[in-house]
């Protein structure tokens, strides 16, 4: 009967200690998903946060090229009317003949250069505007990927459970 009641125990014994087992076996579970979700959600945030700061980049370039367009036009705009009072101090007619064909030559020329640094902010700003998109879409990847990973630990951890109550019957 000692003997009947001792090996009682450790019968006693093993199932509690399967049923801990069981039950850590599913909060590890739980806690790691829980890691891989949170995980992928400041992931996300930080995706997030750097596209914002590349789009507001991008705004920042754009108004920088808008600043300095008016900066070169300005420039322009005295420098051709210099290039006009050297002609009229000489008696020459800036409205026509040479002196006309070299002024038109010049306010093309630095109209080319306003052209050519418009061009060169908006591409600047196209690739802050395209970094910004792809830091949002890396972002919302990671997201999706931690809630995989979450669900796919639940499910490993649910299935290890199961086996080892299989093995505990």
């Amino acid at each position: 009967m000692e003997k009947l009641q001792w090996f009682s125990g450790v019968v006693m014994g093993l199932e509690a200690l399967a049923i801990a087992g069981i039950v850590t076996a599913v909060a590890g579970a739980g806690v790691s998903a829980y890691g891989q979700y949170q995980a992928g959600q400041a992931q996300k945030a930080m995706g997030d946060y750097n596209a914002k700061l590349a789009r507001n980049e991008a705004i920042a370039k754009e108004q920088a090229t808008a600043a300095e367009t008016q900066r070169m036009r300005t420039q322009k705009e005295r420098a051709l009317a210099s290039q006009r009072a050297a002609y009229a101090k000489t008696g020459a007619m800036t409205t026509t003949g040479t002196p006309l064909l070299a002024m038109a030559e010049q306010a093309g020329l630095m109209e080319l250069d306003i052209l050519n640094m418009q061009r060169t902010g908006a591409m600047s700003a196209g690739a802050s505007r395209s970094e910004a998109a792809m830091s949002k879409y890396q972002g919302s990847q990671a997201a999706k990927a931690g809630t995989i990973g979450a669900g796919s630990t639940l499910l490993q951890g649910a299935s290890g459970a199961t086996s080892m109550y299989m093995r505990a019957k």
